[in-house]
């Protein structure tokens, strides 16, 4: 794969800038320069970068400053409507010619206009005004000579700031390189490239152009952008506070019975009311997966829109305690933080590899997650779990036991989606329900 293409450097370049880009991102737009969109012309290319890569704003902000800077402007200075010399560019020449052509017009007119206007005062005024006339039309005659003078000078100044001009123009102009040479040889391997990475993402010490795919913090199963629209579904609309919102219906029923407006029907705004209890694995085989908990707690708390959010940790499963740290530092009982609770608008989201990591079954690991799972359900109702290794690995290890219990996806975009949609109360065909 040659690595000076300047759509990967772009793609790079915009992933540094933080934009949530994965492969299957860079991919897309490739298989679609291979099917023959956006190949023509630069602009064409941009649009279609842009329709699959920005999704707000601010990032089609910087991504134009990112393809001018790699691959030039998005848009060609251009006129069809005025005679090109010069490799396009509209000839200086022409328009100092239309512009000479019309001031001598105009000054023209203005001579026979005033020169009309003297001849008739002149003779066909009463002799009585005579005197008069005469001056009056001495002044016109003159103020026609001082316009023809003005045009003139006009034009002398006009043709000495185009003279240098002319002599300093190249008579010729290359014309611009194509935009991607040998386009269509180059993008099969970029795809096969692609693919090779999605499959070999464990094999760091390959010496392969797609490093930079791997070393970036955004390469997860989900992507930063997927987490938020997945936690903005999650909601309990409560109408709470002061009334500020129109009840339009109310408002009409009420103009109805007393026969006139006399006021509007105003409740309070609908506020997103559910609380997320997290509860995360620490240490041991879910230390890979560390930065992905983070990142799912941070769009939780601050991007969810959710009435409250929580996280607790604990270690393989929780006993007695829970911690307010990832380094399980400072420790809460566990009876304690599920009393504090709200039962009506709480739910809780389990993140753990459930043993599946290592691959092998443990009865006391289940045994005990059985005992925590049956003390949650007394004050959360609405339990789900994620598990970030693939759903391939849970057979035959404790994870697959576990999954028996509470309905358990794969940490993904897709799994997150059935998550939510259990939180909410929604039917799903991997759902199991809590058998305990």
């Amino acid at each position: 794969m040659n690595n000076d293409l300047p759509l990967l450097e772009l793609f790079t370049r915009l992933r540094h800038a933080g934009f949530p880009l994965g492969i299957s991102e860079y991919q897309a737009v490739l298989q679609a320069l291979q099917g023959g969109f956006g190949i023509g012309e630069r602009s064409d290319l941009a649009r279609l970068c842009r329709d699959v890569w920005v999704k707000s704003a601010e990032e089609e902000q910087i991504f134009n400053y990112h393809f001018e800077q790699l691959i030039g402007p998005l848009q060609a200075t251009s006129d069809s409507q005025i005679p090109a010399s010069n490799g396009g560019e509209p000839d200086k020449s022409y328009l100092s010619s239309q512009w000479r052509q019309r001031l001598l017009t105009l000054a023209a007119l203005l001579m026979l206009g005033i020169s009309g206007a003297a001849f008739i005062n002149l003779f066909f005024t009463p002799q009585k005004s005579q005197q008069r006339v005469d001056i009056s039309s001495g002044v016109l005659i003159g103020a026609g000579v001082g316009m023809g003078a003005i045009a003139a000078g006009v034009l002398w100044l006009m043709e000495r700031r185009d003279s240098p001009k002319k002599e300093r123009e190249p008579q010729e102009m290359a014309p611009l390189p194509p935009l991607f040479p040998n386009v269509s040889e180059e993008l099969e391997d970029e795809v096969q490239v692609a693919q090779a990475v999605r499959q070999n993402t464990n094999n760091i010490g390959d010496n392969l152009p797609s490093q930079q795919f791997l070393t970036s913090n955004e390469f997860f199963p989900i992507a930063r952008r997927q987490m938020k629209q997945n936690w903005r579904y999650l909601r309990r609309l409560v109408r709470a506070g002061p009334a500020t919102e129109l009840d339009l219906a109310a408002t009409v029923n009420q103009w109805g019975r007393q026969g006139l407006f006399l006021n509007p029907v105003l409740v309070p705004r609908r506020r997103n009311r559910m609380e997320l209890l997290l509860l995360v694995d620490q240490d041991g085989s879910m230390v890979p997966f560390h930065t992905l908990s983070s990142r799912l707690i941070e769009t939780a708390s601050r991007e969810g829109r959710l009435g409250k959010t929580g996280a607790y940790y604990f270690h393989n499963c929780p006993i007695d305690y829970l911690y307010h740290e990832p380094c399980l530092a400072t420790a809460k009982p566990l009876f304690t933080a599920l009393a504090q609770l709200n039962s009506a608008q709480s739910v809780a989201l389990i993140i753990s590899d459930a043993g599946a990591a290592r691959g092998y079954f443990n009865p006391e690991r289940l045994e005990l997650t059985q005992v925590f799972l049956q003390q949650l359900q007394l004050q959360i109702p609405a339990i789900v779990w994620l598990n970030p290794v693939p759903q391939s690995r849970w057979h035959c290890s404790t994870a697959g036991a576990i999954a028996q219990l509470v309905p358990m996806f794969e940490l993904n975009s897709q799994g997150m989606k059935g998550a939510i949609s259990v939180l909410r109360g929604r039917y799903s065909p991997m759902q199991r329900g809590i058998r305990l």
